[in-house]
Order: C-alpha cells, then sequence, then structure tokens
C-alpha cells in the first residue's frame, strides 16, 4: 500500500475547486491520503491507489484479531491505518470510515466552479474523458472531467484527482447502500465494518 503523491509544483499552486482560494495541506483521519483545505473550509482529497476489486472481495473473509475489544472508531482507525486491512478495503469504505472518525457535520458536498491549478472559473466543454463525465475548462485551457464528487484532470501534462468531503447526506445515502445486503458487496464488507457503519448517527433507521 503506497500513501497518495502529488508533485512538489502541484502542492504549492493548489486552488480550491469549489472557492478559488489556495489549499493547504492538513491531516486527517485517513493517514494514506492527502487532505488539502482552503481558508473556508473546504475540503478535497488525493487519495491513494486503491486495491484491485480481487483483493478488496475478500475483505468479508480476513481475520483481523487486533480489533478485539477497540471501540467503533478504533475500529475504523484501524481499517484506514494499518496496511494489511487497508489493501483489502474498499475506496468507497475508506471514505466513509474517515468520515464517521472524523464526525464533521457537511451540509452540502463543496461545488467544482475554479481551476485547481490556477484558479480561474471553469465552464463546461464537451470533451471529457468519457460519456459518464462532465468536463470543465478554464480560459487558460486546464482541463478537467467531474463525476461523483472526484474532479479528475484531461490533460496528459498533470496528474491529478481531487476527491470531495462527502456531504452528510451522501454519507447516510452510501451508509444505506452498503447495509442493504447486496451480494456483489458483501464480499467487501467485513462484520467490523459493518458495525461501525451501523454505529454512526448518519446511518438510516432500520439499517441492519
Amino acid at each position: 500500500m503506497r500513501t497518495a503523491s502529488i508533485t512538489e509544483q502541484l502542492y504549492a499552486e493548489l486552488q480550491c475547486p469549489s472557492c478559488g482560494d489556495h489549499l493547504v495541506s492538513r491531516k486527517s483521519a485517513d493517514p494514506w491520503a492527502i487532505c488539502f483545505v482552503c481558508s473556508r473550509d473546504h475540503r478535497f482529497f488525493i487519495m491513494p491507489q486503491g486495491p484491485l476489486a480481487a483483493f478488496t472481495a475478500t475483505a468479508a473473509s480476513i481475520t483481523l484479531p487486533e480489533i478485539g475489544g477497540l471501540s467503533t472508531l478504533d475500529i475504523a482507525s484501524f481499517w484506514l491505518s494499518d496496511p494489511r486491512a487497508r489493501w483489502v478495503l474498499n475506496d468507497q469504505l475508506a471514505i466513509l470510515l474517515r468520515s464517521i472518525v472524523e464526525s464533521r457535520r457537511i451540509s452540502s458536498e463543496p461545488h467544482f466552479s475554479f481551476c485547481p491549478i490556477c484558479g480561474e472559473a471553469v465552464e463546461e466543454y464537451e470533451r471529457p474523458l468519457d460519456l459518464y463525465m462532465r468536463g470543465l475548462r478554464c480560459q487558460n485551457d486546464h482541463r478537467w472531467a467531474l463525476r461523483g464528487g472526484r474532479l479528475f484532470s484531461a490533460m496528459e501534462t498533470v496528474r491529478l484527482e481531487l476527491q470531495a468531503e462527502y456531504s452528510d447526506a451522501v454519507v447516510s445515502q452510501l451508509i444505506a447502500a452498503w447495509l442493504k445486503r447486496d451480494p456483489h458487496l458483501e464480499p467487501n464488507l467485513h462484520d467490523s465494518v459493518r458495525q461501525v457503519l451501523l454505529s454512526s448517527p448518519l446511518c438510516p433507521q432500520g439499517a441492519t
């Protein structure tokens, strides 16, 4: 498992896609990700390269004696930090666990209105990376593709993905989806992670 990375130039110049202010790095509950925050508390993350689906599909059956007797929050922190556990942890579950540990209340997700490189306003264009993405471009021709709160560089010369912080509503919806006993998701969901999701104040009533 490798931590997320970013070039020194981008690290120094990164602008908030929501308000255009300068982004600076801050610690988060996910030691493998890089967290950036602006003066208005908009948070974005560079996530580590996630494990292959073949590995995450083994998560439900992994044995972790180290978590015996831990609180739900400590279990969540263990899954986020331990290399062996993280290697089989689904990326979306990692984001949910981080949000549960941090307990931040986010009424809405940040908008993507400004270029992360130069801070200029962006407008839509018609050639994103695929049909399921929304294309964004600034006046300096920095091109981006947006899907599901994640902004991807659409330029060969820039490698960058920024994940917006999930809103409370999105966290609640995703927790519900993971707890539906979906046969396609169940192999990815260790029982200890299920208990963490169930413990969240954002877990919908009736979820199991």
